[in-house]
């Protein structure tokens, strides 16, 4: 950025390289200087003078440049005496030449400083040609194949595709075909070209692009089809937002110096383009706030991406004005990582917890890097198989690297075996086996996620993975058995003693605290076991691991939770949007701050957390649905949940809006699910109202009474309130208010129309102040950055 532009606070003019500037370059997408050739006329054509001497009134200078659809000239116009680009197109049918005459004329009504102008079309000896604007300077590919741009650079070569995009969207003409090879850099800004004449029929495209493959080095596939957006890939009906998806995969691999979809062949590029997403951009604001622009471009669905050319123009422009937007950033990659279950090469039950339990042991161990986004042991353990299926697991995990391994007992030693590899061509990256006494794991554990950093040194470098082990061994193997464990409900309890056994063993252990507090917490809440006394338990041993360890990331998630559901939303999302600041490739803190944005009443900013989440992690859970019920979007969470995984909150929101027998069903296709004792009860107790059972509301007041969490009692207000019982509807969302609900937007939705009055005015306005109090501490945290509002 030159001294001119930062003081005016623009964004630097986009340039070629200075050594080119004022030379004829390549004109059009993929042309190359051959070393000779015959043009469709016969005559001798090549990079040296020769070939056709005229084409009308163009006399012809030089061949500049030759691709697929044939050869550009630089010429002369005899009338004018002004030089141009005449382009030949080879061999075309009938329907070729009908096409081409009629988008020709479409795209030389387009005027616009940054499309390349059509000056006409013109036919000599049966040979067809067009002539347009000379340009100087370089195609967009030669200047990605010199490193990634700045993010104000990548801006401003935004402005100018979407300006001539805008353009051409208005004339009626839908690119199609948009790659670097057919962007142009200019001393003057960018030049669109090529702009809709080569639509190939869907039968045409895979044998067009058969032709046109080309394997790099490194073997990613170059070209067109790494641009095309999913609708182009399935032959379906395309429009403006086609173009949208490809200009967003060139801005992608300008920021981020690779393509937005990677493969090794045309088949692994469209699938990916099909399924998978591409890595999150790491560096400061502008770099996150350019990422999520472009990854709402990128979206699969064309409904989901920005309406126009002009309203994505609209959301870079946002990029640059704000005050990182004009700085060099640039943009990193984030390496995706996910770590298997390990595999029992033989069965032992004295170390078969090891498969899951250090697995997530390692996973925890390399979160700490900045430049490394690990996928949660979650999913992970859906992956779990004797032979992984990489092309499955870096479609549905959208990772870049996995990490599998294998566990075998000798006596008192345990060995493990693991390999490192690419996703999905399964490239090794790197294998490594290790040995240790079995009372010794924990020292497996720490040499493995070492040696895997050492062996990502170049995208890692300078990272460190987190020794979060405990004093003794005995005390490791009571925190990874509790972890594998407490997945399960009902495990719960087991796993709580185990927890409460490391901490006994190691009491500066802030990990087993953490999770101690969890299992605390759920012990109280959904299985109504001391809920008094688990709650304070839970609380100390929180507080007890964030004194151990200020940092750490697994208590600060689970204490979120314990802390809004207390009535502390408020002090919970401070410090998760501290976190936030801190490290901003943590998926999970944005997740955590979906519940806590969502209990203080800033409904938009948890799903601004929401949209955070999926930008790092697409499979990561978060409680978003929670936050649109609170909105009133009932047929988004319908279309966004199943019966399998959210039977609760799709049957309330239909019971909610009257669609009480659609809500039923749900509720009976859940019945078998195994849950804790107050959920089932919930269950139970929703579908007998649902039916009409006339004990159902004394069970319902029951259940209500057990409850603290004030997004719960809520929830039930709602229940009370579509079976009849106003007053105890009442009277629970006055508790809920009482305890922390300061959701103003939930109290008014129509369903709650039936309390309508002053009494609930009044608590309105209670969650009202309570909102607004939150929002200023949110904005006062930097909330508003952090989530792109």
């Amino acid at each position: 950025m030159d001294q001119e532009d930062r003081q005016e606070g623009r964004a630097p003019r986009l340039t070629p390289n200075p050594s080119r500037q004022g030379l004829l370059k390549r004109l059009l997408g993929g042309l190359r200087a051959p070393a000779s050739r015959t043009d469709a006329t016969g005559r001798s054509a090549s990079a040296s003078p020769g070939g056709p001497a005229r084409f009308g009134r163009y006399r012809v200078l030089e061949r500049i440049g030759q691709g697929g659809m044939g050869v550009v000239f630089a010429a002369e116009d005899d009338s004018l005496g002004r030089r141009v680009a005449v382009k030949t197109i080879a061999e075309p049918d009938e329907a070729a030449r009908k096409r081409f005459r009629r988008e020709a004329r479409a795209a030389a009504a387009v005027n616009h400083p940054n499309v390349c102008q059509v000056y006409e079309i013109g036919e000599d000896s049966g040979q067809l040609y067009i002539v347009m604007e000379l340009l100087c300077g370089e195609p967009l590919s030669e200047r990605l194949a010199r490193g990634p741009m700045p993010v104000a650079e990548t801006v401003a070569l935004g402005r100018g595709m979407l300006s001539a995009l805008g353009a051409l969207h208005a004339g009626g003409i839908v690119h199609r075909d948009l790659k670097p090879s057919n962007v142009f850099l200019t001393p003057h800004g960018v030049k669109l070209l090529d702009f809709g004449l080569a639509r190939p029929l869907p039968a045409e495209l895979t044998a067009s692009m058969e032709a046109t493959a080309d394997l790099t080095r490194s073997g990613v596939l170059v070209g067109t089809p790494r641009y095309m957006a999913p609708e182009q890939v399935q032959g379906q009906e395309v429009d403006a937002r086609t173009d949208l998806f490809s200009a967003a995969a060139i801005l992608y691999e300008a920021a981020a110096g690779r393509p937005p979809f990677l493969g090794q062949n045309l088949v692994q590029v469209l699938s990916a383009t099909l399924h998978e997403q591409p890595p999150a951009l790491s560096g400061d604001a502008a770099v996150v706030a350019l990422d999520r622009v472009l990854r709402r471009a990128l979206a699969k669905r064309p409904a989901d991406r920005h309406a126009s050319a002009a309203d994505m123009l609209s959301a870079l422009e946002s990029v640059a004005s704000s005050p990182a937007g004009a700085t060099a950033a640039v943009a990193r990659p984030l390496t995706r990582l996910v770590v298997l279950p390990f595999r029992l090469l033989r069965p032992d039950p004295e170390v078969d917890f090891l498969a899951f339990a250090l697995a997530d042991a390692v996973s925890a161990s390399l979160a700490a890097l900045p430049s490394l986004l690990l996928r949660s042991s979650a999913a992970a353990a859906r992956f779990a198989a004797e032979s992984p299926d990489l092309k499955a697991i870096a479609a549905q995990a959208d990772v870049d690297l996995v990490l599998m391994g294998t566990l075998l007992r000798a006596g008192e030693q345990i060995r493990v075996s693991t390999q490192l590899v690419e996703a999905p061509a399964g490239t090794l990256v790197s294998s490594q086996s290790l040995q240790a006494p079995v009372g010794d794991v924990f020292r497996l554990q720490d040499e493995l996620a070492q040696r895997i950093v050492e062996s990502l040194s170049g995208p890692l470098a300078g990272g460190k993975p987190r020794r979060g082990v405990p004093a003794s061994a005995r005390a490791y193997e009571f925190y990874l058995r509790g972890n594998e464990l407490g997945r399960q409900w009902a495990q719960v309890a087991v796993a709580r003693d185990l927890y409460q056994q490391c901490v006994d063993e190691d009491p500066n252990f802030a990990p087993a605290w953490a999770r101690l507090g969890r299992c605390h917490r759920l012990q109280a809440k959904f299985f109504n076991e001391q809920p008094a006394e688990n709650l304070q338990r839970a609380e100390q041993a929180f507080q007890r691991a964030l004194e151990l360890d200020p940092e750490l990331p697994v208590a600060h998630k689970l204490y979120a939770h314990h802390e809004a559901e207390r009535g502390f939303a408020r002090r919970a999302m401070e410090r998760l949007l501290g976190l936030a600041r801190r490290n901003r490739n943590d998926p999970e803190v944005f997740a955590g701050l979906v519940h806590a944005c969502r209990y203080c009443g800033l409904l938009e900013a948890s799903d601004a957390a929401h949209r955070e989440t999926l930008r790092l992690d697409p499979h990561l859970w978060t409680s978003v649905v929670f936050t649109w019920w609170a909105q009133g979007q009932v047929d988004r969470i319908q279309e966004a949940t199943t019966d399998a995984d959210d039977f609760e909150i799709r049957a309330l929101s239909l019971h909610a809006v009257g669609r009480t027998s659609e809500a039923l069903q749900v509720m009976r296709r859940a019945a078998a699910r195994a849950l804790p004792p107050v959920l089932a009860d919930v269950r139970r107790d929703l579908t007998a109202l649902m039916e009409g059972d006339p004990g159902a509301l004394h069970a319902l007041r029951s259940t209500v009474a057990l409850h603290t969490d004030p997004e719960a009692l809520y929830m039930y207000a709602c229940c009370l309130v579509t079976g009849g019982d106003r007053q105890a509807a009442q009277r629970a969302l006055a508790r809920a208010v009482e305890a922390g609900y300061a959701v103003p937007q939930a109290l008014r939705q129509t369903w709650l129309a039936p309390l309508r009055g002053p009494a609930l005015d009044e608590l309105v306005a209670r969650a009202e102040s309570g909102r607004a109090e939150a929002e200023r501490s949110f904005r006062e945290a930097g909330g508003d950055a952090l989530l792109g509002l």
